[in-house]
């Protein structure tokens, strides 16, 4: 789990992928943020009811910009990175850069991605008490937990990774892992890294239960050969990855 980042649950409203391929899309234009946040904010006039920024379209707008604009500095390389891919990414790697970057700017995301991907691993399905619990252990017991998890959820399921299970509030894989490679692996690997805080394994993190939507298709080799990763052999013998 994330650590010492547990303050602001942040990813309270449920969004569409699209509207994730229209801030990503304004962002790499280079625009001065007041445009992009007049861009998106005319975007969801249909889309998301309310006209200030408390409403719902305004808090909608808010979780938009700071997956993609207002990133915080050590995402900024990742977030670079990110936008060089999206020119020429198909609508599965798309889905693996917009995931990146909201584990890498929303450790809530994260946590129910991660609590999600160990369900799933165990059990086929995960159910919602089940992840409720976890993130409540994690995060405490607050009273928008729930309706968070559940727009966390929503999401997910309007991407396509999840769908409701067999049993009553249960949930299951949406579709097969979509296999990633290269420079989009690499950008997930870097989501994880920004969200835990510290360096991992490369087993560890190829095989992380918050990318359960993706199958890294990475080897050490092809970490050291992209920007970003400090790669070291520990003790064991086994390889540890960090940011640099």
């Amino acid at each position: 789990m994330s650590t010492g980042r547990k303050t602001t649950i942040g990813f309270d409203r449920t969004i569409h992928i699209e509207w994730l391929d229209f801030a990503a899309a304004r962002v790499s234009r280079g625009e001065p943020s007041t445009e992009i946040r007049k861009a998106l904010w005319e975007f969801l006039e249909d889309l998301v009811p309310g006209n200030t920024n408390s409403s719902g379209r305004g808090k909608t707008l808010t979780v938009l910009t700071r997956i993609w604009l207002t990133v915080p500095e050590q995402v900024e390389p990742l977030r670079d990175r990110a936008i060089k891919c999206l020119a020429k990414a198909s609508s599965e790697d798309r889905l693996a850069i917009h995931w990146s970057m909201v584990i890498a700017t929303h450790p809530f995301f994260f946590d129910v991605a991660a609590n999600l991907g160990k369900l799933l691993a165990l059990n086929a399905q995960g159910n919602r008490s089940q992840i409720k619990r976890r993130m409540t252990e994690a995060w405490g017991d607050r009273s928008t937990l729930e309706r968070t998890i559940q727009h966390v959820i929503k999401s997910m399921a309007q991407w396509g990774v999840l769908h409701p299970g067999v049993e009553k509030g249960s949930l299951a894989s949406g579709r097969k892992p979509i296999q990633v490679s290269g420079d989009i692996g690499g950008l997930l690997v870097s989501g994880v890294l920004l969200s835990q805080g510290h360096g991992m394994s490369i087993a560890q993190l190829v095989s992380h239960p918050a990318l359960f939507p993706f199958k890294l298709k990475l080897n050490i080799d092809t970490l050291r050969n992209l920007p970003g990763f400090r790669v070291q052999r520990q003790g064991d013998q086994s390889e540890f990855v960090e940011l640099m």
